[in-house]
Order: C-alpha cells, then structure tokens, then sequence
C-alpha cells in the first residue's frame, strides 16, 4: 500500500486542524463510476468552504479498500488519527468483509465521527426494512451480491424500503437500465426537507425551517424499541417535508437526517445529498455544519 499523504497540510498553521477520511470501494461499481468523481470534487468543494467559513483547516484523504484488504482494514482510521469518517454513497457498503466493518465500528467507538450518506446511510444503520424476498433477489441481480452483509448498526434506525415498491414495481422486471434511469433522475430532485428543533445545536441557524435538497436514497425509520434499552437515543435532525420525482408521497414525514452517539463517538446518516445540492447556500452550510459536529469542532456543540 502506497503512503498516504494529506491534500492540505497544515505544517505551520496554529489553526484546528480536522482530518477527514472518504472511504471508497473497489468492489462498488458506483465508486469506480464518472459521477463518483464529480461527487468527490464537490466534497473537496464543500470542505474548502468550511476552512474559509468556520475557521479551520482540513485535512482530506481517500481511503480504498478491495476485499482482502486496503486502507480501512489496515488500521489507518486509527493509526493516522482520522477524526471524521465521510462514506460518501453508493452500495459498497451493503457487502463489506468482516475486518472493514469491524475496523469502522472501532473507530467510531474509539471517538470518531461516522458521516453516512444516501446509500452509505443504509451502511450505518441496522440495515434494510420491509425488504421482501423478492427484493432481495433483485438486490443480487442488480448488483451482483448474493446477499447483503450486516450493516454498521451504529444507530438504531432502519432504511424504509417500503418506499421503493413505487419505484420497483415488478422486481422480476426491473433492471441495472432501470436503476440507472433511477439515479439519473436524483441530481434534479429536490425534496422540501425540514428542520427540526432538537436539543442538539447541530443545525440551530435553520431550526423550523424547510429547505430544498437533493434526494438520494430511501429515508429512514426508527428502529425496534426494544433497541433503546442499551442503544443510545437517535435525534431526528430533519424529516421530507415534500417530495420529488423519482419519489412519491410514502416519504414525507420520514427521516431525512438522524444524529446519535456509538460509544464515544458520533454518528450522522443522511439520505438526502446536501453536499451535492447546487444553488443553495443553506444546503451547503447544513453539510458542513454535520461534519464539524462529528469532529467536535463546531461552535456551541
């Protein structure tokens, strides 16, 4: 494994420095795609604002991982005192080896910060609800899995796949042209998604307010309420207010942002794409806003 050298050190500068890690897979065709690179740059993009708007510097890197090893299973989340996990999207999560996702959990545990989004919010969370067997079979055509691996389970919440039964009408019939017709309907979304008050300070500036955001995978649902005997207490950041084409009305009122803690660390899964929504400030501040909570460097948390 080539070293691995930060995109913006900060040998000389007296400022926070947070250093963010974005875990990609070889085995996801999605990391390996042109709209993957697209999503990176607009990462950086986003990072780039936090230095100018929050007063602090980052440093970036990117992670790859294939099967039998690679930088997560390696060890460096820890070894290089990565303080934010970013897992950007796609399905690589849904089929992960044994070591990476116990190298994830060790370091969310140990104090990290989980950022999971569209896809990657399925990754973090106890797995897939309402998902019948016939779905499960067009998760394997599709993809190529035989089945999916356990999630993170890092907050107690599921991914609500009742939502898709709009989308993927007749699974026997629904193909990888289908899925991609799909995904290429998202980046024009935009769902109304509203802010809750909370009692944490994560997105305070837009307590009560509805904002206009990228849709991405499907939103999330409480999970079992046996679960909140020994799992810590998922905050409800902001809930889909409206729809937006590909979706339909069976999302509104769902979670669109969760917040939770995971031994000493702390967790964010996001459905929806903030950091991808173009033409909106606010969209934009609420990304970073959840990354400077998960490092622990946003002000008044």
């Amino acid at each position: 494994m080539t070293a691995l050298l930060p995109s913006s050190p900060c040998l000389f500068n007296h400022k926070k420095v947070v250093k963010i890690a974005m875990i990609c897979q070889h085995w996801d065709f999605m990391d390996q795609s042109f709209f993957s690179r697209l999503t990176k740059l607009m990462h950086k993009f986003r990072l780039k604002q936090i230095e100018r708007e929050y007063d602090v510097d980052i440093e970036f890197y990117e992670f790859w991982d294939d099967w039998k090893g690679g930088d997560v299973q390696d060890g460096l989340l820890i070894k290089l005192k990565i303080d934010v996990i970013i897992a950007p999207g796609g399905v690589g999560g849904w089929h992960t080896p044994w070591k990476y996702r116990r190298e994830i959990k060790r370091f969310v545990r140990s104090g990290g910060g989980f950022y999971g989004i569209c896809g990657d919010s399925t990754f973090g969370s106890l797995g897939v609800e309402n998902l019948n067997w016939r779905y499960n079979k067009l998760v394997g055509k599709i993809l190529g899995f035989d089945e999916l691996s356990p999630m993170l389970g890092l907050a107690n919440a599921y991914t609500d796949a009742s939502v898709l039964k709009y989308i993927i009408k007749n699974p026997a019939f629904f193909s990888k042209l289908d899925m991609l017709q799909f995904l290429s309907k998202l980046p024009l979304s935009r769902a109304s998604i509203h802010l809750k008050r909370t009692c944490l300070s994560i997105q305070e500036p837009y307590f009560g307010e509805n904002l206009r955001i990228m849709e991405g995978n499907a939103p999330l649902v409480d999970g079992p309420i046996l679960n909140r005997l020994f799992m810590p207490k998922v905050i409800t950041v902001a809930t889909f207010k409206k729809y937006d084409n590909p979706y339909d009305e069976s999302i509104e009122d769902k979670k669109a942002i969760i917040a939770t803690t995971y031994g000493m660390g702390r967790v964010v899964l996001s459905p929806i794409h903030a950091e991808l929504t173009v033409g909106n400030r606010k969209a934009g501040d609420v990304y970073m806003r959840n990354v400077l909570w998960l490092s622990g460097d946003l002000p008044n948390t």
